[in-house]
């Protein structure tokens, strides 16, 4: 139940922001918006006041503004007063972008708020006891759990973490006997490392084992005006770091199995939530960063295929027609739902895996 809550919670937070952004520039542009909806159909409440229905739907996996003139089918359609199509192009591109960049702004906030709240993480590298275990990774898989300590890896005993992570960095794709201390029960298991691409400081690529496991760490408090800080450049650092899988994936340097779906952010979320408040708004604030970068994509359906539509526009001073656009939102709309079934797929898998762990 704590995982439904939490992943509810998340979900619903991320979405309510980046649609409420759509909405509060769509309103500021003199654009009608018929219905703002919280999950998708079949409606489970609604109410309309003024011209808006606000609505909450059964299906928790999204949400949507519908704005009026916004999905044309009519080839021959003329833009009335207050239709999307009927507004500047700079008021639409303002329109499509706000919600990722209310996402984005969410996403330094959470973090704000966890780093002023908490401080700044400091790892005790001179432990073996484990501090975060990745949801759906090898050690989750095995059982290993923030507080489990390893005591020897393939028969080996390391003295602290630096000696743990130098080992399995160099296993990548690799089978490896992990024992540890669960308390004060001792535990063993055989488990495969995950092989991750790595780029050193001098430019070489090559393979790196993980299992998923971090450091145990403490917390040093910081000010307000650090906390922003440290923030905001955490959030560049993890549109990097977005931006780079992306571009991996696109160039198969990394594969598709390494994607997750609603089930791994269900499980994230769940664990999250055990944690305590900070470890759910940090998760919160990671998954939202991550939203903004995934809807400026330039895929039909998503903002960033929006935006793609608007510069072409822009460019020859006239709308793309009605059917271009109806076939690439239909080839947007086949790519997402692919990328929907591997995603699920690769969760399913990790939960069975787990399950049979």
């Amino acid at each position: 139940m704590l995982t439904i809550l939490a992943f509810i919670f998340v979900l619903g937070m991320l979405v309510f922001v980046h649609e409420l952004g759509h909405f509060l520039m769509a309103k500021k542009a003199g654009i009608k918006v018929e219905k703002f909806s919280l999950g998708f159909p079949p409606k489970l409440i609604g109410r309309k006041i003024g011209d808006t229905e606000y609505c909450i739907g059964i299906v928790p996996l999204g949400g949507y503004v519908k704005m009026a003139g916004e999905n044309i089918t009519e080839e021959n359609y003329s833009p009335q007063p207050g239709d999307f199509m009927a507004v500047s192009t700079a008021k639409r591109f303002w329109v499509i972008v706000a919600g990722p960049v209310m996402n984005y702004l969410l996403g330094i906030i959470l973090f704000f708020i966890v780093y002023w709240g908490t401080g700044i993480p400091q790892s005790q590298l001179d432990s073996t006891e484990i501090g975060i275990v990745t949801a759906g990774a090898p050690a989750a898989q095995a059982g290993l759990k923030a507080g489990s300590k390893i005591i020897s890896i393939d028969g080996n005993h390391l003295r602290n973490f630096n000696e743990i992570a130098a080992y399995i960095r160099q296993r990548p794709n690799a089978l490896i006997t992990v024992e540890w201390l669960d308390g004060e029960h001792s535990r063993i298991d055989t488990l495969r490392t995950l092989s991750v691409p790595f780029t050193d400081s001098l430019g070489n690529l090559r393979n790196e084992g993980r299992i998923g496991i971090g450091p145990k760490f403490t917390y040093s408090p910081i000010g307000p005006f650090t906390a922003l800080k440290e923030a905001a450049l955490f959030s560049v650092e993890l549109t990097g770091q977005m931006l780079t899988i992306v571009f991996r994936l696109i160039t198969r340097q990394e594969s598709i199995k390494s994607l997750g779906g609603p089930v791994m952010i269900a499980q994230q979320a769940g664990a999250a939530a055990k944690q305590g408040i900070s470890s759910l708004l940090g998760l919160a604030a990671f998954l939202s960063i991550n939203l903004a970068i995934l809807n400026i994509l330039p895929i039909p359906v998503l903002d960033g295929g929006h935006l793609v539509f608007l510069g072409i526009e822009a460019l020859k001073r006239q709308p793309i027609s009605v059917k271009g656009r109806l076939i690439a939102q239909q080839v947007g709309m086949g790519l997402l739902f692919i990328l929907m079934l591997v995603v699920t797929y690769n969760d399913i898998v990790r939960l069975i895996t787990g399950i049979m762990k």
